[in-house]
């Protein structure tokens, strides 16, 4: 009886703990997001009172103050033109590799993935000037075709590595049943593979768009004024003698709503995306 006791406190306290943990794991990711969004609504004296303000007459005044004198919807359809761009270019590279790289059987296959996935541990700042040389020399520098050009470079290679995992999930007998029917192995591919490996395709796209839409060293090197982006954007709200943070803060606002917005609508098979690319 006491031992059963003591094992049912031993059990109430690891659980008391691994919930705590999880609340201050919790509460550590989220407090940035949280801190942003107030002081997007604050006055901008107030973010400089110590100690901080958590109650306050919250204002639009940086919302209008950004969107009457900055070029938020260029920044904006700049950075969603580019961020589309990279999506499809990387999923149009990445998946006939990934598939390949799961029916094909070759002596170095995996060392050779690896080393493809490796390419997104090359720090950004190693290809950038050599890239934007490249890019002056083919006459695309200041263009976003020169952004999404680079930002595949790191994409594709992620989506190489998950389609692979998520095509090897597949059995290659429903493939083989396709063939048996009469389809080309194009045909199959396109009728039956794809439609099957939605949940990695959707992970993939939502990766991808989410680096490039966040992506501010390879904009800042290789965009111009006209092309800019929105992480370029919020950059000038900072100066020398004014420092925006409350606008800055607003733009962030602004930032997130698209990426949040397609993470939950696609919520159920980006995580089940996650889990096959993951485990393979």
């Amino acid at each position: 009886m006491i031992t059963t006791t003591s094992s049912r406190l031993r059990g109430a306290l690891l659980h008391g703990a691994r919930g705590l943990m999880l609340t201050g794991i919790i509460v550590f990711v989220l407090f940035p997001i949280f801190w942003m969004v107030t002081t997007a609504f604050k006055q901008r004296i107030d973010m400089f009172i110590l100690p901080p303000q958590w109650i306050f007459k919250p204002t639009i005044a940086n919302f209008k103050f950004i969107l009457s004198t900055m070029s938020v919807g260029r920044w904006v359809l700049n950075s969603g033109l580019i961020s589309l761009g990279t999506m499809a270019l990387s999923l149009l590279l990445g998946v006939p590799a990934g598939y390949a790289f799961s029916r094909i059987h070759f002596r170095g296959k995996r060392i050779l993935l690896t080393f493809i996935l490796l390419t997104r541990a090359l720090p950004p700042v190693v290809i950038v000037l050599p890239f934007r040389v490249i890019m002056q020399w083919l006459g695309l520098f200041g263009t976003r075709t020169a952004v999404i050009l680079i930002d595949t470079v790191y994409d594709a290679a992620f989506t190489a590595w998950l389609m692979s995992g998520m095509f090897e999930s597949i059995p290659v007998d429903i493939e083989d049943a396709a063939l048996v029917d009469g389809c080309s192995p194009i045909q199959a591919f396109w009728r039956i593979i794809l439609p099957l490996s939605k949940p990695g395709l959707v992970t993939a796209s939502l990766f991808t768009f989410i680096l490039s839409w966040n992506d501010f060293l390879f904009a800042l090197t290789l965009t111009s004024p006209e092309t800019a982006t929105l992480p370029i954007g919020m950059l000038s709200t900072y100066g020398i003698l004014n420092q925006g943070w409350t606008y800055m803060m607003a733009l962030g606002c602004l930032a997130i709503v698209p990426v949040v917005f397609i993470s939950l609508l696609l919520q159920r098979y980006y995580v089940s995306g996650l889990t096959f690319g993951g485990i393979k």
